[in-house]
């Protein structure tokens, strides 16, 4: 089960939106590949009619010195209600099953698309949690391809073929277990397919586990127990097109999540005392930042080991720059650690 049900920490969060310009030739690696469309209406993948542009949140940890320095970046949408829903929403009965208001969702879909600060200065008067989990639970089944990428799907299912049931528990719909199964093994498996991620995907997929967990420690209230999570935001972290409509293959996909879920304390590596690759922070970055801003620190939330990690949660600083090619902009790209 996800531990940390009962402590509580504080982080701190300051948005970081980037300025959006003109479109150029796409990048097929980079996480932005999936930045197509946020679509109106039902959660199912058509071609693309638009592009939603997003600000990003500086993820900034702390080192054995003190010092700050930045680790990633995600979607300002994700973490706007990311920050809502665990301060408002934890024991709220049904929070990512209940309809929110189709005309309140409308409204902050467009202030998320909306430049120059894409929802980074949205107050949340006049909305209630379940537009925001709505709008949340939109978004990550409305990406044109999941968190892990298409080319990881297979191997992150792997380690729970045939051992499905004695991984999560006996679900309806399982495949027979066969032989015994390593809970150690498997751990350790997802430790490296976790670190082989693209670094933004890896981000992003840590954030949300990170997320679902504290929902799934307070199931009690909830009722989003971590299968109910898992049937939830699966499509959106780990499917295949060709397996939408294969019943076996996402009640694999689903434990694979659940089985994340309930371990996400142990898929923290990469994230402790590891600032952005260079690498990374050449490919996407595309000019130097200017801070102009603060924006106010959010009060304590319950804790997993990523809010122990993310103790101080700084950055969140307002910047301009200009975008890297990409057609999605503007980018939630990585920057240079702050001296």
């Amino acid at each position: 089960m996800p531990h940390g049900a009962s402590a509580s920490t504080s982080r701190n969060w300051e948005p970081t939106p980037a300025a959006a310009q003109a479109e150029g030739p796409p990048s097929k690696r980079d996480l932005t590949s999936w930045w197509r469309q946020f679509k109106r209406g039902n959660a199912k993948r058509e071609e693309d009619k638009g592009t939603i542009k997003y600000a990003n949140v500086a993820i900034s940890l702390l080192n054995e010195e003190g010092q700050s320095y930045i680790y990633g970046y995600v979607p300002i949408v994700v973490a706007k209600c990311g920050v809502f829903l665990k301060e408002k929403a934890v024991d709220i009965e049904g929070i990512f099953r209940l309809s929110g208001s189709e005309k309140r969702i409308k409204e902050l879909r467009e202030a998320f698309n909306s430049p120059d600060r894409y929802g980074k200065g949205l107050d949340w008067t006049g909305y209630t949690v379940h537009d925001a989990a709505n709008i949340l639970r939109r978004y990550f089944n409305t990406l044109p391809e999941p968190i892990i990428p298409l080319e990881f799907y297979e191997s992150f299912r792997r380690p729970l073929r045939n051992h499905q049931a004695q991984a999560v528990g006996q679900i309806e719909g399982q495949g027979p277990s066969e032989g015994e199964f390593d809970i150690d093994a498997a751990i350790k498996r997802y430790q490296k397919l976790i670190t082989e991620l693209p670094p933004l995907n890896r981000q992003l997929l840590l954030y949300i586990l990170d997320l679902l967990a504290v929902f799934a420690s307070k199931s009690d209230f909830n009722k989003m127990t971590t299968p109910n999570l898992a049937a939830i935001f699966q499509p959106g972290i780990l499917s295949h097109p060709s397996h939408d409509m294969a019943p076996p293959e996402y009640r694999l996909s689903q434990d694979v999540l659940i089985f994340l879920i309930e371990n996400q304390d142990n898929f923290l590596i990469g994230m402790q005392g590891t600032a952005a690759d260079a690498k990374t922070v050449e490919e996407v970055e595309s000019g130097p930042s200017t801070p102009v801003g603060r924006a106010p620190t959010t009060p304590s939330r319950a804790k997993t080991t990523i809010g122990s990690l993310i103790e101080k949660i700084q950055g969140l600083r307002e910047r301009g720059a200009k975008p890297s090619h990409s057609v999605f902009h503007p980018q939630f790209w990585i920057r240079r650690p702050q001296k």
